[in-house]
C-alpha cells in the first residue's frame, strides 16, 4: 500500500498505519486518509457536494487526474485531513445543497429495510442467539417509526441539506460520510451519538432541544428518526456481513430500558407546546 501512495502522489516520505482496509498517513506535518471506496458514483457525488466546502477533508488528485487508485482489487481515495472545532456549528448549520436528484422518502427506505431483514432472518435464524433474541424488538421499533412518520408525510420538508450518513465526530468532515438529506437527520445522528457515547445528559439535552426551535413537522421528523433504530441495524449488518462477532448486539440490546427513557426525555422536550401525536410505549 505504501508503494501504491507514493507512486500515484506527491507525497515523498511517508508512514501509515493500517486501520482495517484504510490507511492513516502522515507526510511531514499533514495527514491523510487513504480510504476505500465502496461505491464510486457516490463517492464522485460527495466529491463534487464537498469540493468547494472548506470545512471536508480534501481529495487529493493522483498522477491521473483522478481522485481513484486502484490497490490490489479494489478502488481509494486520498483525503487530505483537517482539524479544526467546528463540529456543532457546521451539525446545526448544514448547507443548503441545489440538487435535482429526487430523495427516496424515509418511508420507503425503511419498509425495504425493514422487509429485507425479515426476508434474511428467514435464512438464519438460529445462527446467531443476540439476534433472534432481540431483531424482532426492533423491527417493531422500525414500523412504530414508520407510522410516527405518516402524521408529516403531506408536509415533508423538500429542502436538501448537505448532511451525514452517520453522526460521528472523527468522521464528520470526511466527504465519505455525506448524504443529502433534511437536517433533522443530522440532529437525530447527533442526539444517538451523545446516547452511544455516554455523553448525554438529561438537562442538556432539554437545554439542547429548546434551542432549537423547531416547528411541529420538523419536531416529527425528528422523533421519526430517533425512533428508527438504525443504532442496533448498523450493528446487525456488521455481525451478519461477517465484520463483527455478534457480542457487539449486547453492547445495544442490553441498553434497551434506558434508550426508552431517553426518548420519552426528548420527546417530553418537543412536546411543550402539547401539539405532538402521543408514542404509546413512552
Amino acid at each position: 500500500m505504501k508503494n501504491t501512495i507514493l507512486y500515484n502522489y506527491n507525497l515523498n516520505d511517508i508512514s501509515i498505519t493500517i486501520v482495517k482496509n484504510n490507511a492513516l498517513v502522515k507526510d511531514k506535518e499533514e495527514m491523510y486518509l487513504f480510504q476505500k471506496v465502496e461505491d464510486a458514483k457516490e463517492v464522485e457525488k460527495q466529491y463534487n457536494l464537498t469540493k468547494n466546502n472548506k470545512d471536508y477533508f480534501t481529495f487529493v488528485i493522483n498522477k491521473e487526474k483522478s481522485i481513484f487508485t486502484k490497490y490490489k482489487d479494489a478502488y481509494y481515495v486520498l483525503l487530505q485531513i483537517k482539524e479544526h472545532n467546528k463540529f456543532e456549528e457546521k451539525l446545526l448549520n448544514p448547507p443548503k445543497v441545489q440538487t435535482d436528484e429526487i430523495r427516496k422518502s424515509w418511508i420507503d427506505l425503511w419498509m425495504e429495510k425493514g422487509d429485507f431483514i425479515e426476508y434474511q432472518m428467514m435464512h438464519i435464524s438460529g445462527k446467531y442467539k443476540s439476534i433472534d433474541e432481540s431483531v424482532d424488538y426492533y423491527i417493531g421499533l422500525l414500523e412504530v417509526a414508520i407510522a410516527y412518520l405518516k402524521y408529516n408525510i403531506k408536509k415533508q420538508d423538500n429542502v436538501n441539506y448537505l448532511v451525514h450518513k452517520r453522526i460521528n465526530k472523527k468522521d464528520f468532515f470526511n466527504p465519505l460520510n455525506v448524504t443529502i438529506d433534511v437536517k433533522e437527520r443530522d440532529i437525530a445522528g447527533y442526539l444517538k451519538y451523545l446516547f452511544l457515547n455516554d455523553q448525554y445528559k438529561e438537562d442538556d439535552i432539554k437545554k439542547f432541544l429548546r434551542s432549537l426551535n423547531l416547528d411541529k413537522e420538523s419536531r416529527i421528523r425528528l422523533l421519526a428518526r430517533m425512533l428508527y433504530p438504525s443504532h442496533y441495524f448498523d450493528l446487525y449488518d456488521k455481525v451478519v456481513s461477517g465484520e463483527e462477532d455478534e457480542e457487539i448486539i449486547k453492547k445495544v440490546v442490553i441498553r434497551t430500558t434506558e434508550y426508552e427513557n431517553y426518548l420519552k426525555i426528548i420527546f417530553d422536550s418537543l412536546n411543550q407546546k402539547k401539539d405532538l401525536p402521543y408514542i404509546h410505549f413512552l
